[in-house]
């Protein structure tokens, strides 16, 4: 990677030591330090590793140290999320309005059973008066 400067920057906006970063990608402090300085060369399993550890996003590493070569990817990549983004607010409103609907057809059933309910004690009432005649 051509800015190992972007592990400082990220460890530090983490508030975490050369140290804590070093035992957590299971590195010595110096190799780390290292590093960190651009004195030695990163290992992909440090990145994987430094990623994990710090919660930073993969892609996110990548596209500082080489914007160069992935400033196309990422416009692409920006541009897909945003259309995802576009469509789930869609489902999601589809969804409230299918939510409202139903809320509205069961009160509507609810209604229709108590009137059934009513009409069936009227046709009760009525049966036992026609009885008693």
């Amino acid at each position: 990677m051509k800015d190992q400067t972007v592990f400082k920057r990220i460890r530090t906006e983490k508030r975490l030591s050369q140290t804590e970063v070093a035992d957590g990608i299971e590195m010595s402090r110096t190799a780390y330090i290292k590093l960190e300085n651009g004195v030695t060369h990163v290992v992909n399993g440090h990145v994987l590793s430094f990623c994990e550890f710090t919660g930073t996003p993969l892609l996110e590493l990548i596209a500082e140290c080489y914007p160069d070569r992935t400033s196309g990817y990422f416009h692409e990549e920006a541009d897909q999320r945003e259309a995802m983004q576009a469509q789930r607010k869609e489902y999601e409103d589809r969804l409230a309005g299918k939510d409202e609907e139903i809320s509205r057809l069961r009160e509507l059933v609810s209604a229709h059973q108590h009137t059934i309910a009513v009409q069936e004690q009227m046709i009760g009432m009525l049966q036992r008066h026609s009885a008693k005649k």
